[in-house]
């Protein structure tokens, strides 16, 4: 019997050869099973490699092993494991390029397994493992690239000592073991992206609830701060009725003192100059103290417009006339230019007369003596729109300031004197009087020095007029219209002077200076009107004394009339509520107490012809 390659054999040798060959199968299969049942439990590529090195190697007689994993980018290696060599060249070779000429890099490279049975031909095709190994020292190499779904992962290699050939079943076995290794490294690749995705979700939801805890706190802070701020807004408006109230209290008996000068004292030239400054600084103060609370109740939207159809050129006429006095006095010319016919729009007389009046205010601080200011109304049929424009020839503005000139307290004079006075408010309160009414301010000034000019513009109403209210008499107190007055007023100086005033006006005149006093003085003698001050001392304020009175018959004809430095919308609202029949704001001019009892009070006999 012959080999297949003709050299004589026996029976016996034959079946040794094919013993040994089943051995090594089943050896290998074996190893396969434990390769299997190792990589199932592998958590890292570091055991992956370690359990293909520690079975291939024995496996087939190799005295070096590697597996090696390829970057994403396909650019490097990097040995997930290196045995058999020393640690230097462990350290030296545990990242390098695809293209590094060593055969587990080829493999990788070419996508196919690298096959180099003799030592000459590896010293040849590698010197690099030449020098490693030495050029008379190992063998044959082999490496297999690590392939899932035709998308190579890496590759792994071993080394022999000496040269050898490799027959079907080492590639079979080959093949088998880096077909495990690559599924296994893309599990675990997966298994690392997986648990990162879950760390970066873990990270996110733990910045999302730390933001969330921050968010949450913020909250907290600013609804804090929000009530914190809401409570200053309170104590602020607090202040200011009860600054408002303080202030007015003492401008109610100078303004009685002016006209008591005015109606008794000797009419000399000094005196009538002094009387003259003592009214204009009084009124500035008055307009101070009014600007001051008119801007805290716009900017809280307090302040609701009593809307009416009116003639802007007569309201622009009006307030021209107010304010003429105060610019010709010091040689400024006062300019009015009107249309002819009336121009009709539904507004707040009121305000948009204290609107234009702020303006005009402002022209006559702003212009020095011998210059000149225009009020104008400009209807435009066409925009459905009016303007009305206070022009002057002042000191003028930086165009920087015309961006922020209706901000609250924003004041035109920087100059340490501050000669032009005035607290900044008169403009805000323009602007938001107009906004009000659903129109727009603006302001324009060529610079400083050049005057300045500033204009309204309000939507017009319809045209048809209103039928003419007849004409109230102009004529002054008679006798027959002298009433029964009762002053309840604990600040003795303003009691006194309206009394006065009062009593010059041919009316009989009593004071009480509590709300008790006042309610048995009201008792004793009915009086025609009864003028009230709110915050009186004791336990009876002025809505009290309205309440205790009001319900009884014997006071159904007398007017009650609340005179009090309170002047905000809720003042009057009490103050009706209470019984009041009107509500006056100190301090009041006699001309303006006069007129409120011309038409709301009856004379004693309108009264006594009701009566029967």
């Amino acid at each position: 019997m012959r080999s297949l390659d003709g050299q004589p054999t026996s029976a016996r040798s034959v079946f040794e050869v094919e013993a040994r060959r089943h051995d090594r199968t089943v050896e290998r299969l074996l190893r396969l099973q434990a390769i299997t049942a190792a990589l199932a439990g592998a958590r890292t590529p570091a055991e992956i490699a370690s359990t293909i090195i520690d079975q291939g190697m024995p496996a087939l007689g190799a005295e070096v092993g590697v597996v090696a994993r390829l970057s994403a980018d396909g650019c490097t290696l990097r040995n997930l494991g290196f045995k058999g060599v020393s640690s230097e060249t462990e350290a030296d070779w545990a990242e390098y390029p695809v293209d590094s000429p060593v055969p587990v890099a080829e493999a990788a490279r070419v996508g196919a397994p690298v096959v180099v049975p003799t030592r000459e031909e590896r010293n040849a095709r590698y010197p690099v493992l030449a020098s490693v190994h030495g050029v008379e020292h190992g063998g044959a190499v082999v490496a297999y690239p690590l392939v899932v779904e035709a998308r190579t992962v890496g590759s792994l290699g071993f080394c022999f000592p000496a040269s050898r050939a490799f027959d079907a079943d080492d590639h079979a076995f080959l093949l088998a073991m880096a077909q495990q290794c690559a599924l296994a490294i893309e599990r675990v690749r997966w298994h690392e992206v997986a648990e990162q995705e879950i760390a970066h979700r873990r990270a996110s939801e733990e910045a999302l609830r730390a933001r969330e805890r921050e968010l949450t706190a913020l909250v907290a802070e600013l609804k804090q701060t929000q009530g914190a701020l809401r409570d200053a807004d309170r104590r602020k408006d607090e202040f200011l009725a009860m600054l408002a109230h303080e202030l007015r209290n003492p401008l109610a008996p100078l303004v009685n003192a002016v006209e008591l000068l005015e109606v008794a004292g000797p009419s000399t030239p000094v005196v009538a100059r002094a009387r003259a400054i003592m009214s204009r600084q009084i009124g500035h103060m008055g307009r101070l103290v009014d600007d001051l609370l008119d801007i805290s109740r716009i900017s809280r939207g307090k302040i609701a417009l009593s809307v009416e159809r009116l003639d802007l050129v007569e309201l622009a006429r009006a307030t021209a006339l107010d304010y003429r006095p105060l610019l010709e006095a010091r040689g400024v010319r006062f300019e009015l230019a009107l249309p002819v016919a009336p121009v009709w729009l539904r507004a707040d007389a009121t305000r948009l007369a204290q609107a234009i009046g702020n303006l005009l205010q402002n022209a006559n601080k702003f212009t020095d003596d011998g210059g000149s200011v225009r009020l104008s109304v400009v209807p435009d049929g066409a925009r459905g729109a009016v303007s009305v424009e206070v022009a002057d020839t002042g000191v003028g503005m930086d165009p920087a300031l015309l961006e922020r000139i209706f901000e609250p307290f924003t004041q035109a004079d920087q100059s340490l004197a501050r000669s032009r006075g005035g607290l900044g408010l008169g403009l805000a309160l323009v602007k938001g009087v107009v906004e009000l009414h659903g129109g727009s301010v603006r302001a324009a000034s060529a610079g400083v020095g050049r005057g300045a000019a500033f204009t309204i513009t309000l939507p017009l109403g319809s045209a048809a007029p209103r039928s003419a209210a007849a004409p109230r008499s102009a004529a002054g107190p008679s006798a027959s219209s002298a009433r029964r007055i009762l002053i309840i007023e604990d600040n003795v100086d303003a009691a006194d002077s309206l009394r006065l005033l009062l009593e010059r006006r041919g009316h009989a005149v009593s004071v009480a200076h509590s709300g008790a006093d006042g309610v048995v003085a009201a008792r004793t003698a009915r009086p025609d009107v009864i003028l009230c001050d709110i915050g009186l001392p004791g336990e009876m304020n002025g809505y009290g004394v309205a309440r205790a009175l009001r319900g009884e018959s014997a006071m159904e004809g007398t007017l009650m009339v609340a005179l009090t430095g309170y002047g905000q919308d809720e003042d009057r609202k009490l103050a009706s509520a209470a019984g009041f029949d009107a509500h006056l704001t100190k301090p009041v001019a006699q001309a303006t107490l006069e007129r409120l009892l011309a038409e709301l009070a009856p004379s004693p006999e309108a009264a006594r012809a009701a009566g029967g």
